[in-house]
């Protein structure tokens, strides 16, 4: 506040003032019970009891704290009477009525002849910011990572390189060139010798121990010059070790001297506007500004001199203004307590997003005289806002908000774009009367996955609803989100439209099924007659021909049987897995094959035992390498060797043959999966060798190939091993 706008020692016109604050002033004992000899203000407003109540001993104000609350508060009490220090706690408080509020109480101890005689100090209802401050913390707790700090300067320390990046305004606040480059010691020099240890310590405990710190402490310019700066660093993570710090610096020069001015002050003046850390003013009935603080002079940007001369409009951007003089008509021509939100009009002419809250101040008759108000800057705020709805409308899925009772509190345009109707209609519905569903039985799902997630589960279900012109299967998931107590206290529903999806995947099915069954019925048609030939044919050479198309439909055969093999595992992903030794599974499939061919030689030589996570799969994949390696293998005594070992945490299957190889056209394909023109598959073994891939790939393993020393083929499979 200016010098020339407040008095000295109260009187009646601080009393009034006090009376239409959001809070009020209080003088109590230094001792338990804290007992009550002063309070003025808005002490019924916020309590829901008279000042007589307290100063008379009816109500102790100490049994209004909320429980969870209390030892903080009386900690903090302590703390500033034992070291003669003013000393600030937010807590709740439980109302005459039973309603919660948040309030911020500051105080300092009175010393009289050297004895701490009196606390006095203020409480300030908080409770709408702290509203604010929750619902911002909702909506994080969905964009967790779209907030960032904002920062004077920043810093960051390449613990590899030892480099030490500053930006242009940490240069400027240290006083040194903004192309400087200094040292990490060189920069911990800048700090006041009697702080240098706490910043070491606090750089040490984050690169050791991964802990990030904040501090204010004093630095000495490079001109000399001690300035008071607030920094805070964060470590960054890779594979569990810290590779870098990252922070800010933010000189607070300004903040620390204001605050030794204020403490200078009379104390019970200084309680009062210390309090309050945004724009305090008050004006009369004519719009005059006849009292305001530090802060509201900076942030416009006028001197005393000029804000004593203005209208209250004119710190008001031009097309707000209507809307604020209504709101100032209704402070002074109705003596109600009101809140707008409007922009701030700088002397430089920016517009600065604010939320002003006005009170009337009455005169002796009981009739506003003038309007106490608090202006808060709310640009973060609503830069945070603008920030959430656009990724949160911006997003092909439907994502809401909803309360462990099941209301919706948000959801999004998508969700609500679907059913034809708008935000207001779905927010305050449960999340199961939201939705139109088409079987009972699916509601039911979602009331019990509901329950589920409310649990601390979360939940997941495909269900058919019905929207504003068709029918949709949707992908729907709930997932709780936890307090620091692990209390469940919202939870997110996230739907996906997979209609589209799943009548492609139902076509794929019913395709498979036709095709394999034409195709092994012709086949069949095509054997009996190649058979049928053979048997009445005395030319010669056909009886040759006839078995090159036996051998072509068998493959085809072979091949029709792999196809279902590869539309199962994509239709139906691998499931759930077990521990099993992959040495004893090769010689498994190894058997079976030896019976099928019985002029190969299969061997299996396993090393060591390894466990790896998979199913039974994975016997399919080595059955169609093991195969492959004999089907087509030109020499007259097919040979597949199978080496099983352990390797790096994988567990390697080596299976080598003698044949010709494989072509690397058909391993590309195998390689890359897709291929814009690829060659023709040789016998079909290209869609084995694919079914192997996808089949290994699915469990986290890969498939390499090279071409064996003395020719033939070396394929080996790599999975993790347990």
């Amino acid at each position: 506040m200016s010098d020339s706008n407040f008095p000295d020692e109260p009187g009646p016109t601080l009393d009034r003032f006090l009376d239409n604050l959001p809070g009020f002033a209080y003088r109590c004992d230094p001792k338990p019970p804290w007992e009550m000899t002063f309070l003025n203000g808005q002490v019924e407003a916020l309590t829901g009891y008279p000042s007589s109540a307290f100063t008379q001993g009816d109500v102790s104000y100490g049994s209004l704290v909320v429980d969870d609350d209390r030892d903080a508060l009386e900690q903090s009490i302590r703390n500033g009477l034992d070291t003669r220090r003013q000393f600030t706690e937010t807590y709740r408080i439980r109302t005459r009525s039973g309603d919660i509020k948040h309030v911020l109480e500051r105080a300092s101890p009175v010393e009289v002849d050297g004895e701490v005689a009196a606390v006095e100090g203020v409480v300030i209802d908080i409770t709408q910011q702290k509203t604010y401050e929750q619902r911002l913390e909702r909506q994080n707790d969905i964009f967790a990572h779209t907030q960032q700090m904002a920062v004077v300067g920043g810093w960051e320390f390449d613990l590899q390189t030892g480099d030490l990046r500053w930006t242009d305004q940490v240069n400027r606040i240290h006083g040194i060139p903004v192309d400087a480059s200094p040292s990490i010691d060189e920069a911990i020099d800048f700090y006041h010798p009697e702080d240098r240890p706490r910043i070491r310590q606090a750089i040490e405990d984050a690169i050791r121990n991964g802990d990030p710190f904040e501090e204010e402490l004093r630095i000495i310019t490079h001109h000399g010059e001690q300035r008071w700066v607030h920094t805070e660093g964060v470590p960054q993570m890779r594979d569990g070790t810290v590779v870098c710090l990252r922070g800010a610096v933010q000189d607070i020069t300004d903040r620390r001297e204001r605050e030794q001015s204020l403490r200078d002050e009379q104390a019970f003046t200084k309680s009062i506007f210390e309090a309050l850390p945004d724009l305090l003013y008050a004006f009369d009935r004519d719009g005059t500004p006849t009292r305001w603080n530090d802060q509201f002079r900076r942030t416009t940007g006028y001197t005393d001199e000029e804000i004593a001369t203005m209208n209250a409009l004119e710190f008001i951007a031009e097309g707000d203004r209507n809307r604020v003089r209504t709101h100032i008509e209704d402070v002074l021509e109705a003596g109600e307590t009101t809140t707008v939100e409007a922009r701030l009009q700088t002397k430089a002419g920016d517009h600065v997003p604010y939320e002003f809250t006005g009170a009337p101040m009455m005169d002796e008759r009981g009739t506003p005289e003038k309007l106490v108000g608090i202006g808060r800057d709310i640009s973060r705020r609503m830069e945070q806002q603008r920030r959430f709805e656009a990724v949160f409308n911006n997003t092909y899925q439907f994502t809401g908000l909803v309360t462990p009772d099941g209301t919706i509190i948000e959801a999004n345009d998508t969700g609500v774009s679907f059913a034809d109707t708008d935000v207001r209609s779905v927010v305050g519905a449960k999340l199961w009367e939201a939705l139109e569903f088409c079987d009972e039985e699916d509601r039911e799902s979602l009331r019990n996955g509901f329950e589920q997630a409310k649990s601390g589960s979360p939940y997941r279900d495909e269900l058919r609803v019905r929207g504003a012109d068709r029918e949709a299967v949707i992908d729907l998931s709930i997932r709780p989100i936890t307090d620091d107590d692990g209390r469940v206290t919202l939870l997110v529903p996230e739907a996906r439209d997979i209609t589209a999806f799943r009548d492609r995947e139902r076509l794929l099915r019913v395709l498979n099924r036709l095709l394999r069954h034409n195709i092994r019925n012709d086949l069949s048609v095509i054997r009996g007659y190649v058979e049928t030939l053979r048997e009445r044919s005395t030319e010669e050479g056909t009886a040759a021909y006839a078995d090159h198309i036996d051998a072509a439909a068998e493959n085809l055969l072979t091949t029709s049987e792999k196809a279902k093999q590869m539309v199962d595992l994509i239709l139906h992903p691998t499931g759930e897995t077990n521990p099993l030794e992959i040495g004893a599974v090769a010689e498994t499939v190894s058997e079976r094959l030896r019976a099928r061919y019985p002029e190969a030689s299969i061997t299996v030589a396993t090393e060591e035992p390894v466990v790896v996570e998979c199913n039974e799969r994975i016997e399919t994949a080595l059955e169609q390498l093991i195969e492959n390696g004999i089907e087509h293998n030109c020499s007259s005594s097919p040979r597949v060797t199978v080496r099983v070992f352990e390797h790096a945490g994988e567990a390697h299957v080596e299976i080598a043959d003698n044949g010709p190889g494989i072509a690397a056209d058909e391993w590309s394909m195998i390689d890359e999966e897709v291929r814009d023109e690829p060659s023709q598959l040789r016998h079909g073994n290209g869609i084995g060798l694919l079914l192997a891939r996808r089949i290994v790939n699915a469990f986290s393993g890969t498939l390499r190939y090279a071409k064996g020393d003395n020719g033939g083929s070396i394929v080996t499979v790599r999975l993790p091993a347990e």
